[in-house]
C-alpha cells in the first residue's frame, strides 16, 4: 500500500488513474482547483485537496520559492506522501512542482527516510510527425532528433530532461501516453462535436484534418494502468544515473480518416463522404492543437510491457466505436448542459 497524490485527479486521465490506484488498494489523494469536484473525488474514495497547483501571483519570482500556501505541497509533507503523479500539464512544472518536491525529498534523505517518487505524465506527440518507427529510447526535442515535437508541446522535452536529472533526490519516471480515447473523451470534441452538429443540422461534414494521418492511440483505462504499474515498480526502475525510466504507452496505430468516418456513421450520418481539408498552418489556437492532434507517430510499448509489467486490455478505437461513439456523446451532452 502506497500513499499517492495525483495532481489533476478530477481530470479525464487523472480520475481513471485514481480509480485504478484505489482498486489496487493504494491510498489516494487528489488535487482539484474547484470545490465542485470534491464530491466526485470522495465518491471514488479519493481524498480531495482543493486549491491551485501553482502560486496565484503576478510576482514572477514567486514561483522560485516554496510556498506554504499550496495545499498539495503541504499534504505531501504532512501526510508523508510516497509518490506524486503529475498530470498538470504545467509549463512552469520545473519551478512549481519538481523543485519543491526535490527540496522536500532532500529533507527526507537527510533524516534517512525514503525519497519521494515522482511520475510525470507527458505524451508521445513529443516524437514529432513522421513515417519512421520510433521508440521511447529515442531522444525527443533534441537537435539530433529526426523530427521535432509540434508547437503545442514543444516545451515538454526540456521538462522531461529536468525530471530525468532529478534521480539523486527523487524516484522519477515519465509515462508518455499516445492520443487517449474512451469514456467521455473530451479531447475528441475537436472533431466529434462538428460531426455531431452537422448530423443534427443535416449538413455535409468538412473537417481540418490530414486525410493520410495514421495516429497512435491508447484507451484511457490502459493509460491509467500504466501509471499504476509505474507506481508499483518505481523504486526498481529509477533513482540511478544509468536508469532511463521513460515509457511510451500505446496499443494501436489507426487511420484518423477511418475513425472520423466510422464515428459519423455510428451517429447516423447518411450524407456525402466526409471531406478532410488538411491541417491548417498557423501559430495560434486552434491551429496548433489541430497540428498536434494529427501528429503521425508510430511507436511501440515493448519496454512498458517488459519493464513495468504493463498489460493493456483494449484492442483499438475503430473496432469499438459502436461503444465509444455513444460514450463520447453522453459525455458531450453532459458537458453542454452543465
Amino acid at each position: 500500500m502506497v500513499k499517492v497524490l495525483v495532481i489533476g485527479a478530477a481530470g479525464y486521465i487523472g480520475l481513471r488513474v485514481s480509480q485504478q490506484l484505489r482498486q489496487a488498494n493504494h491510498i489516494v489523494y487528489g488535487t482539484t482547483r474547484s470545490s465542485a469536484n470534491e464530491s466526485t473525488l470522495l465518491l471514488n474514495e479519493v481524498i480531495p485537496i482543493v486549491g491551485p497547483v501553482e502560486p496565484e501571483s503576478s510576482d514572477s519570482h514567486s514561483i522560485l520559492r516554496p510556498s506554504a500556501t499550496l495545499p498539495w505541497l503541504e499534504t505531501v509533507k504532512s501526510e508523508n506522501i510516497d509518490v506524486v503523479i503529475d498530470l498538470s500539464a504545467s509549463k512552469n512544472g520545473v519551478k512549481t512542482i519538481l523543485e519543491p518536491l526535490i527540496r522536500l525529498s532532500k529533507d527526507r534523505q537527510a533524516n534517512r527516510q525514503p525519497r519521494i517518487g515522482y511520475i510525470y505524465g507527458s505524451g508521445m506527440w513529443l516524437h514529432g510527425s513522421g513515417d519512421n518507427v520510433s521508440s521511447d529510447l529515442v531522444p525527443v526535442g533534441a537537435k539530433t532528433s529526426l523530427h521535432q515535437p509540434p508547437a503545442l508541446v514543444a516545451w515538454r522535452p526540456e521538462l522531461e530532461r529536468e525530471v530525468l536529472g532529478s534521480y539523486e533526490h527523487l524516484y522519477a519516471a515519465i509515462i508518455r501516453p499516445s492520443l487517449v480515447y474512451g469514456g467521455d473523451g473530451k479531447i475528441w470534441d475537436l472533431y466529434f462535436e462538428p460531426i455531431y452538429k452537422a448530423i443534427q443540422n443535416n449538413t455535409p461534414i468538412t473537417l481540418p484534418a490530414d486525410p493520410e494521418a495514421g495516429i497512435s492511440l491508447v484507451h484511457v483505462d490502459d493509460t491509467a494502468s500504466a501509471f499504476v504499474a509505474a507506481v508499483e515498480r518505481l523504486e526498481s526502475i529509477s533513482g540511478h544515473k544509468s536508469s532511463y525510466p521513460v515509457f511510451d504507452v500505446t496499443t494501436s496505430h489507426e487511420s484518423l480518416a477511418y475513425i472520423l468516418t466510422k464515428f459519423a456513421k455510428e451517429l447516423g450520418y447518411k450524407g456525402p463522404q466526409i471531406q478532410l481539408t488538411g491541417v491548417p498552418e498557423g501559430k495560434g489556437f486552434p491551429e496548433i492543437f489541430i497540428q498536434a492532434f494529427n501528429t503521425k507517430v508510430s511507436s511501440g510499448s515493448t519496454r512498458a510491457k517488459t519493464v513495468l509489467g504493463w498489460k493493456p486490455t483494449k484492442a483499438g478505437f475503430a473496432v469499438g466505436l459502436n461503444v465509444y461513439a455513444r460514450s463520447w456523446l453522453a459525455g458531450f451532452k453532459q458537458r453542454s448542459s452543465a
